[in-house]
């Protein structure tokens, strides 16, 4: 069954204002995508450039929001098509690759507690991410069923970096933070691909 904990039904209303906002001004459900896309691009330019964890961390807290916008767009305006549908779904990996490249870059030089490299810690958080949203995508073309499983989908991810990289501007720690989310990501990947597994095995012998 899909995570009945998800960030967002907690941000829907915010969301939804958003989107019938947007729409009033003729926005389309792409051109909030390309926002998005945008919003993660400036918080990679504040974070590679600058070194503000804060400015960073409101743009991919934005970059999350203009996430489920695009959709909220489509859905009020009656225009799911396919195309859309694959370009957000497109989009949303680009988007996040840009946010784990600015945290690749930021920590390229780093080691936590003297023997651990931080870039194969924001490497593999950034693997495991990729493949949370693609054992999803992927195994929705074998059988129709919502595989929106575990803990760290997408919107808790870049809610997860949001929180903590405030936290960080302000006390430090970042190097923990992230370590904790490469744990978490891990468990959340092979979590999902296990259960996947066998909720396909069980459809297809039925």
């Amino acid at each position: 069954m899909p995570s009945k904990f998800r960030l967002r039904y907690v941000f829907r209303p915010l969301i939804q204002i958003i989107a019938r906002l947007l729409v009033k001004i003729k926005v389309t459900a792409n051109i909030a995508t390309g926002m998005m896309v945008f919003c993660s691009i400036i918080s990679f330019v504040f974070l590679t450039f600058f070194r503000n964890f804060l400015i960073f961390s409101i743009f991919v807290f934005l970059t999350g929001i203009f996430d489920g916008v695009d959709g909220a767009i489509a859905r009020l305006n009656n225009k799911n098509d396919g195309f859309g549908g694959f370009l957000d779904s497109f989009m949303d990996r680009v988007s996040e690759f840009i946010i784990f490249l600015a945290l690749l870059i930021e920590f390229w030089n780093r080691i936590l507690w003297n023997i651990i490299d931080m870039r194969l810690i924001v490497f593999i958080s950034l693997v495991s991410s990729m493949m949370i949203s693609y054992s999803r995508g992927r195994a929705e073309t074998i059988i129709d069923a919502d595989f929106d499983i575990g803990l760290m989908a997408r919107s808790e991810r870049l809610f997860y970096i949001f929180i903590t990289m405030i936290i960080s501007f302000f006390i430090g720690y970042e190097e923990h933070f992230i370590f904790i989310f490469m744990i978490l990501v891990v468990i959340t990947a092979l979590y999902r691909g296990i259960k996947i597994y066998y909720m396909i095995k069980r459809e297809k012998s039925n």
